[in-house]
């Protein structure tokens, strides 16, 4: 459905901002982009969605090329919708207004109905006949996605679409918007830092690092192998140790030129382990993770309990393959 082929994207000579991208994106997939700040994940979006002309390669979206302002008067690709982390709403109408202005008046029945379906799915149907001047931040971002979603793109592209809103309702929108997206056969591409909105709600993730691709996988494969340390230290905690290290805790020999990646999870306190001294705990929510070191090796891993002694006897999962 979508092709992205060999992509760059550059400001100006000394200024890259993307390399060679290369991605497929099949019909009805929920795809997560995940990076630091000024991965290029923004820039990407834009490009797909025709605001910005990519330096070469090209994005070709059912067997046609996209193009940027270069070559259209009105930037923007008519199948597609993107909502920015800039809300572009207007204050002098009501919310409901917002959410059907660009709907068509031939079928005013069905626009409401359009209009008060994606309400329902940002959670806002209360302030339907409220004026944006009046919300927050977090409700003004979910208006935007409203106003996206009343139209019923084929392609969806969302910036950064939930971070103005607190953890219970960040869940609750991102369930609806997945639903939304599936129940519509609607290919959905968002940027993200937080790899909490990647995971569960997502088809595949692609990590970015200054522009480049570093992993493009399903959730499941990305965690269980992740192809380097930045994609590793994107998803979670995580400790890493090399074959030295390996060997001086008395445990299986890897590779000499490879490293092996531990969750912590994979952690677990065992009398008859490795004694490491305490750094530190925090508690999760659920458990405690807990930071400890032996010589030049510092580890995390989960405890049901908030330790009490200054050191602690560590085993580890046998079965771990994780090498980068």
């Amino acid at each position: 459905m979508l092709k992205i082929q060999k992509l760059d994207f550059t400001y100006n000579t000394e200024n890259q901002i993307l390399f060679s991208l290369d991605i497929d994106l099949r019909k009805g997939e929920i795809i997560s982009i995940l990076g630091e700040s000024g991965s290029g994940k923004s820039t990407l979006l834009k490009l797909i969605y025709g605001l910005e002309d990519a330096t070469s390669g090209c994005i070709i979206y059912k067997n046609e090329r996209v193009s940027g302002p270069k070559f259209n008067l009105i930037p923007g690709h008519k199948d597609m919708k993107f909502v920015s982390q800039e809300f572009d709403l207007l204050d002098s109408i009501r919310v409901s207004e917002n959410v059907g202005k660009y709907l068509s008046n031939i079928d005013l029945e069905l626009k409401k109905s359009k209009v008060l379906n994606a309400l329902k799915v940002v959670d806002l149907m209360e302030f339907k006949d409220a004026f944006p001047s009046k919300l927050s931040g977090g409700q003004r971002q979910r208006v935007s996605i409203a106003r996206a979603l009343a139209a019923e793109p084929e392609v969806l592209l969302l910036d950064e679409p939930y971070s103005h809103l607190d953890h219970p309702l960040k869940f609750k929108i991102r369930r609806n918007i997945w639903n939304w997206a599936k129940e519509n056969k609607c290919t959905l591409i968002l940027t993200t830092h937080d790899v909490s909105d990647a995971f569960g709600f997502s088809d595949r993730i692609i990590v970015l690092k200054e522009g480049k691709i570093q992993q493009n996988d399903s959730p499941e494969l990305m965690r269980e192998k992740p192809i380097n340390e930045y994609v590793a230290s994107i998803l979670g905690s995580y400790s890493i140790l090399n074959s030295n290290q390996m060997k001086d805790l008395g445990m299986k020999e890897i590779p000499k030129n490879k490293k092996i990646i531990f969750y912590p999870e994979e952690i677990f306190e065992d009398e008859k382990g490795s004694a490491f001294k305490i750094l530190d705990s925090r508690f999760q929510g659920k458990e405690y993770l807990v930071e400890v070191q032996k010589k030049d090796v510092k580890l995390w891993y989960y405890s049901d309990k908030k330790p009490k002694s200054k050191c602690i006897k560590l085993g580890f999962k046998e079965d771990i393959q994780r090498y980068i």
